[in-house]
C-alpha cells in the first residue's frame, strides 16, 4: 500500500557530469624553418585555444602575425561535455573558479619547467588567448604577476568574482573584444577595469565581429606590435607545406 503520509521522492533531471582531467598539459612546438620560406627569430609565441580547440587552433592565425617566431601551443587539460577547456565551466558565463584557479597554478608550472627543459625565453615571450584561453591566461596573469610580460587577449571575460591585487606596471596587454559577440562582449569592460587598476599597459579594442576570429583580429596585432616595437609588420601570406 502507498502511504500517504510520505512525501514523493523528488525527480531529479540533473544529468550526471561529463568531465576528465588529463594528467599533463598537451603541447607542440612550430617552426618556421618548417614552413616555405621561414626563417627562426629568437621570438616566442604562447598559444591558449578557446572552448573545443587544441595546441594547433591558433597557429594558423599566430604564423601570419609572426612568420619568424616559434609558436609554443598548448591544450588545456579539461575535458567537459566531449570539448576541450582550461577549467570547469557552471554555465556559458559562470565557471567553477577554484578549478579556475587551480589550472592557472598548474599551467604555470608546466610552463616554468618547461622553460628550464628547452631553455625559453618567457620573460620576452608574446602570450595568445583566445576566449577559454584568454580567460585563463588574464587569470594567470593577476595571480602569477610575475610570469606574463604582454599578452594578447581576445574575446575575453573575467572568470574571478576578485581578481587577486597585482602589479602589471611592467606587462603589456592587448585585448580585442567582437562587437557582435553578444554573450561576452558585456564583460570585456570589466577585465579592462581590473587591468587598468592593476596598472598594465592596456589598449583595448573593438572589432567589427563576433565571437570568432579574423582578419581584422591579425590586423589590429600587427599594429599593435609595431607600436610597441617601432616596426612596420605586414601580414604574410603562408602556402600549405608539400607533403
Amino acid at each position: 500500500m502507498i502511504d500517504p503520509t510520505k512525501k514523493p521522492a523528488e525527480k531529479n533531471d540533473k544529468k550526471p557530469e561529463n568531465l576528465v582531467r588529463n594528467r599533463t598539459f598537451i603541447y607542440q612546438f612550430y617552426h618556421p624553418d618548417e614552413l616555405e620560406g621561414g626563417n627562426p627569430s629568437r621570438e616566442l609565441v604562447v598559444l591558449l585555444h578557446g572552448s573545443g580547440g587544441n595546441e594547433a587552433s591558433l597557429v594558423p592565425l599566430a604564423r601570419r602575425v609572426w612568420p619568424r617566431a616559434v609558436l609554443l601551443g598548448v591544450r588545456g587539460r579539461v575535458l567537459q561535455d566531449g570539448g576541450t577547456r582550461w577549467y570547469r565551466k557552471i554555465t556559458a558565463v559562470k565557471f567553477d573558479e577554484k578549478d579556475v584557479q587551480q589550472e592557472a597554478d598548474t599551467f604555470v608550472i608546466f610552463i616554468s619547467k618547461l622553460a628550464e627543459k628547452e631553455n625559453l625565453d618567457l620573460p620576452n615571450a608574446t602570450f595568445v588567448g583566445y576566449s577559454n584561453g584568454a580567460n585563463l591566461l588574464a587569470a594567470t596573469m593577476f595571480m602569477h604577476s610575475d610570469l606574463v610580460r604582454r599578452a594578447v587577449l581576445m574575446r575575453s571575460m573575467p572568470v574571478l568574482a576578485q581578481m587577486p591585487k597585482a602589479d602589471l606596471s611592467k606587462v603589456q596587454v592587448l585585448t580585442i573584444t567582437g562587437e557582435q559577440d553578444k554573450l561576452y562582449s558585456p564583460f570585456a569592460p570589466a577585465l579592462s577595469d581590473a587591468l587598468r587598476r592593476s596598472d598594465a599597459k592596456l589598449d583595448a579594442e573593438m572589432v567589427d565581429a563576433g565571437h570568432m576570429l579574423g582578419l581584422k583580429d591579425r590586423q589590429i596585432i600587427r599594429q599593435w606590435l609595431a607600436s610597441l616595437d617601432g616596426t612596420n609588420l605586414t601580414d604574410v601570406k603562408v602556402r600549405p607545406k608539400k607533403h
